[in-house]
């Protein structure tokens, strides 16, 4: 099958999703809080945009604050202004009015970047109050994420929306991921919006190939004697663990020291909804359950080797080198040095 997106029916769709998740949602909540919100849908795209727009929203609150009275851009006051953040994140509660049209908002971006990527470029491009505010977007990517990562990488601070545009078009050699509609769709159970948001049509079947020649048939075949290769036995894969990471660390200031705080109580009660978020999508396959149980096993972990061991256990395959790791061993060296 071949699925042709209808980008003029984007908004109509993305309200019907809307609708059809606050409906559930709402059928035994008159509020919900950032627990629910970052687990709200299949979709790991969705809920990150809702959480991208909240903090979207702080930070414009922030940007307008001003006084006659007060600095409201001493280096104090913005960290204190950080910190206050941190902690209303962890107290968020908000209702279906208000809730609905940030849903529909991140379901049809989430529409835009999984299959026509650049038109969700230049729909945030058209949203931003300046175009190199795009690369504060990157962390709430989670499709297409390698194409946004080298584009981000090429925006400076004078960039324009079409001079970034144009960079966003020289990247034309970069795989683009392959997401299945149906899959899609499935996911935020609006599988019967298939034929309204795309247009289907029937691959061409094709010719089949002809016989080939008896020669080249014995040409082809496997050789009967195995290649040196073959026969000498590969070598084992090691998987990376959280201690080859910390061990291999650079010394001098520690994690904990640039963080300038150290966590004494439980690690998930320490955590900011982006941090929870984080941590939650991308080393515990989105399970909100599986990540707290991390959690609970770490807490009861003597020091930071037993953290880093009973951390470990729950390690599927993580990017050592990535910043969600990076994060994660912060979190830990708070908790335990």
């Amino acid at each position: 099958m071949l699925y042709q997106l209808k980008q003029s029916q984007i908004p109509t769709v993305s309200q019907k999703i809307g609708e059809t998740i606050c409906d559930k949602t709402f059928q035994n909540y008159t509020k919900i809080d950032g627990e629910h919100l970052i687990s709200l849908t299949n979709s790991r795209q969705v809920n990150s945009f809702i959480i991208r727009s909240l903090f979207n929203q702080w930070r414009k609150e922030v940007e307008r604050l001003e006084s006659p009275y007060f600095d409201f851009k001493h280096e104090k006051v913005q960290e204190a202004l950080k910190n206050f953040m941190n902690v209303l994140s962890n107290h968020i509660s908000i209702d279906r009015h208000h809730l609905q049209p940030i849903l529909s908002q991140a379901v049809s971006d989430t529409i835009l970047i999984a299959f026509e990527p650049r038109a969700y470029l230049e729909a945030v491009l058209d949203r931003s109050a300046k175009p190199q505010d795009f690369k504060l977007q990157f962390k709430y990517i989670k499709n297409n994420r390698e194409l946004f990562k080298q584009l981000v990488e090429q925006i400076g601070d004078f960039d324009t929306k079409a001079s970034i545009l144009q960079a966003f078009d020289g990247l034309a050699h970069v795989q683009r991921e392959e997401i299945d509609p149906k899959v899609f769709l499935e996911k935020l159970n609006s599988s019967s919006l298939l034929k309204e948001l795309f247009e289907v049509k029937e691959l061409p079947k094709p010719e089949p190939a002809p016989e080939p020649e008896l020669e080249e048939k014995l040409a082809e075949a496997p050789a009967l004697i195995p290649s040196r290769e073959e026969i000498q036995p590969k070598e084992e894969k090691h998987s990376a663990t959280l201690n080859d990471k910390f061990e291999g660390a650079p010394k001098g200031q520690t994690l904990a020291e640039r963080l300038q705080r150290k966590v004494i109580k439980s690690i998930e009660s320490s955590l900011t909804l982006n941090e929870k978020f984080m941590f939650q999508n991308n080393l515990f396959n989105g399970d909100n359950a599986r990540m707290k149980q991390a959690f609970a096993a770490i807490d009861q972990a003597e020091d930071l080797q037993d953290a880093l061991n009973k951390a470990n256990t729950f390690n599927d395959g993580w990017d050592m080198d990535s910043e969600e790791v990076e994060a994660f061993m912060g979190v830990l060296e708070r908790r335990f040095v």
